[in-house]
């Protein structure tokens, strides 16, 4: 699977394969690592966020009391999913050089991030589903849906995760995976019409190496 992607940015002979993914977000927490180097990758699509409930259920407290309860069990509800995957990680980084990447498809709140990062651990939020299902053809592992009875076989690796910052836009670039069976190939130019032409280009390119193979 091959995704192009195109920055407006540099010139064109800085177009480039990359054995990996680039997904158009980065991290939301100032102390996570922006740069990492021989990553455990871990797909999920797990709620890492305290949601209030959008439907009204006609539910009633008796009390404030009653509420705080309510509240703070759920809280503590996605505070064991986020400890679990630290738990994950401790056990697969323990001694070694490794680091830890989270990309999550759902939610993660903000007490979730700190406690990531306070771990040193290095997670993405609402990833696209598209770049999730790339991410396990890229990195290798399994995209998760729970947290529940995760092993170091759920993970994919990357031998280098960083994040670029282009203005206002922040990308993170996954590379260096095992077994690439999706990559990337990133798009540079000056100027709207560079980026098209050379876009036209490799798409005939691509075309022409896909009839070839199947004829």
């Amino acid at each position: 699977m091959v995704e192009i992607m195109h920055m407006r940015h540099k010139f064109d002979v800085d177009t480039r394969l990359i054995e990996g993914l680039v997904l158009d977000h980065g991290s939301r927490h100032p102390d996570m690592k922006r740069r990492a180097e021989n990553c455990y990758i871990l797909t999920a699509n797990v709620s890492l966020e305290y949601e209030k409930s959008e439907i009204n259920a006609g539910f009633f407290y008796s009390n404030a009391e009653q509420r705080e309860k309510m509240v703070t069990a759920e809280r503590r509800q996605v505070d064991e999913r986020v400890q679990k995957i630290i738990e994950l990680k401790n056990k697969v980084c323990a001694g070694t050089d490794k680091n830890f990447v989270v990309i999550n498809q759902k939610g993660i709140d903000p007490p979730s991030l700190d406690l990531l990062a306070r771990a040193g651990i290095i997670a993405l939020r609402r990833a696209k589903r598209r770049n999730m299902e790339r991410l396990v053809l890229a990195c290798g592992g399994e995209a998760i849906n729970s947290v529940e009875g995760m092993t170091e076989d759920c993970l994919g690796w990357a031998g280098l995760v960083y994040e670029h910052v282009l203005g206002e836009e922040k990308y993170t670039f996954v590379e260096n995976v095992k077994n690439p069976h999706s990559c990337t190939i990133l798009i540079k130019g000056p100027n709207d019409h560079t980026i098209a032409q050379i876009k036209d280009a490799v798409r005939d390119g691509l075309r022409s190496v896909k009839n070839t193979v199947e004829d």
